[in-house]
């Protein structure tokens, strides 16, 4: 078997071949070396491209926090109410951290929870009754839980990258700074007293006024969040590429003998089936390596669930693999990468990063399959930030009009097939590298016009010839009868 690798059977086979350095290669090297200058102008753009939206969507985020608000909410109406409120917005406001606003129409902590599950990043709650129950501590009561004066809730379901990132630490560090200062303040005043020795305050209460706790109403704080959906939908896509790549350079002899609807119906069929094939194996993987335990405090798993995880991953790579095949249809094979890397890198990063926190170029990335699909899995697994319907909509809408697009592209592309423009490979006619069996459109015409000014001139009569000898003749009308 392996004697076929070994080089006694290329002997003399190099007998006729010549140096890649011999005279009559150097044309064809000057070519190819042209070419692959070319080539490297062409990977340093895709290279550049990709790398620059990437991080133009992602350096500025800590510059750009303060465009995200969280709000405190006084629900005590008391002395600690009103003191924690006004430290939390006598905060200082920097660019690497939120804002602090006041609500002042929520009237219950669940009101609150409600809120910030439905649209909201996070919220500092004074809860009711904090300051009877540090004024009974201070008055001699033994028990006191600080923890019960104030809840942070926040909602890492709704994009779980900058909760962590800003949101949480925000709350965190906020609500740890309000405890220290009041119970410096309180402290001092407990020293200020006529006779303090004579009071016999809690003095756990004294020393730790205001605690706090944290409620995380759509709980996606778990290991493999913020990368779940992300990777999920790569790996649908990169095989996707693979296809679509083969479709391309395997379907010329489709556009140049089957008709044009059959192939307009066809191509989105075939694309249909693929990703619901993918999409099915990445639901099953899920489900499989993290299931109904992904997350112990997220919503139930159902199979309803496993479905709507299913049709959601059918539905981006749907959109994006119609997307890529209208490129790839009419590209040449040195720039066939150029539209994958600018459609993978900015639908990445349309789920690791948060509008509010890149430049307002970046708002196109709403656009993006996978920053929608990622949204309603978040909504599904989570319940937090409902954005069904505009998710929905743009999902549909992008594969509406790109498939009315591809079949407009099918259209074209089997025109310059049958036209002799452009080859099975996508190389179109003028260039070096391009080789058809169908004749150029131009040559074919150019070849019938030579044709037609080479045949002789057709005459303007009839030549009679009358032949005397047999007795009929055309000229005197004598025909034999």
């Amino acid at each position: 078997m392996l004697g076929i690798f070994s080089w006694r059977q290329l002997h003399g086979k190099d007998d006729h071949r010549v140096s890649i350095t011999a005279a009559s290669l150097r044309g064809e090297v000057r070519n190819r070396t042209r070419d692959y200058l070319q080539l490297a102008v062409i990977s340093t753009v895709m290279i550049w491209t990709g790398l620059s939206l990437f991080f133009g969507g992602v350096y500025r985020r800590s510059a750009l926090a303060n465009n995200i608000n969280v709000y405190v909410v006084d629900l005590d109406g008391g002395a600690v109410g009103a003191n924690v409120t006004r430290m939390v917005l006598d905060t200082a406001v920097t660019p690497s951290t939120p804002v602090w606003l006041q609500n002042h129409d929520l009237n219950s902590v669940d009101a609150v929870k409600a809120w910030v599950q439905h649209s909201g990043w996070g919220a500092l709650v004074v809860n009711p009754g904090a300051s009877a129950r540090l004024e009974s501590a201070l008055a001699g009561a033994d028990h006191y839980d600080a923890s019960a004066a104030m809840t942070l809730i926040e909602s890492t379901g709704r994009q779980v990258v900058a909760e962590m990132l800003y949101v949480s630490s925000a709350l965190t560090t906020t609500a740890q700074t309000v405890a220290r200062q009041y119970a410096q303040i309180q402290v001092a005043n407990f020293q200020a007293t006529d006779d303090p020795a004579q009071q016999q305050p809690n003095y756990a209460a004294l020393i730790n006024p205001v605690g706090f706790a944290a409620v995380d109403v759509a709980p996606a704080g778990f290991t493999m969040s913020p990368i779940m959906s992300t990777f999920g939908y790569l790996a649908i896509l990169l095989p996707i590429i693979g296809v679509l790549i083969m479709w391309k350079m395997t379907s010329f002899p489709f556009f140049a003998r089957v008709r044009f609807c059959d192939l307009a119906l066809m191509w989105p069929v075939l694309l249909l089936g693929l990703a619901l094939i993918l999409s099915f194996y990445q639901a099953l993987a899920f489900l499989a390596f993290r299931g109904p335990n992904f997350n112990s405090q997220a919503l139930t798993y159902t199979t309803a669930t496993f479905f709507k995880f299913w049709f959601t991953g059918t539905a981006v790579a749907f959109s994006l693999g119609l997307w890529l095949f209208n490129w790839f249809l009419h590209l040449t094979p040195h720039t066939m990468a150029l539209p994958s890397i600018c459609t993978v890198i900015p639908n990445v990063l349309s789920t690791i990063s948060t509008f509010e926190l890149a430049p307002k170029f970046y708002r196109v990335l709403y656009a993006m399959p996978f920053y929608n699909g990622s949204s309603l899995i978040l909504y599904i697994l989570t319940g937090a930030h409902p954005t069904i319907g505009r998710n929905v909509g743009v999902l549909v809408a992008e594969i509406v009009a790109m498939t009315a697009l591809l079949t407009l592209s099918i259209w074209i592309r089997q025109i310059c097939v049958l036209r002799g423009i452009s080859d099975a490979h996508g190389w179109f006619h003028g260039s070096r590298y391009y080789h058809s069996h169908i004749p150029y459109y131009k040559d074919v015409r150019a070849d019938a016009e030579h044709h037609a000014e080479s045949l002789p001139p057709r005459r303007a009569g009839v030549e009679i010839v009358d032949y005397d000898d047999d007795g009929v003749s055309l000229t005197t009308g004598n025909l034999g009868v």
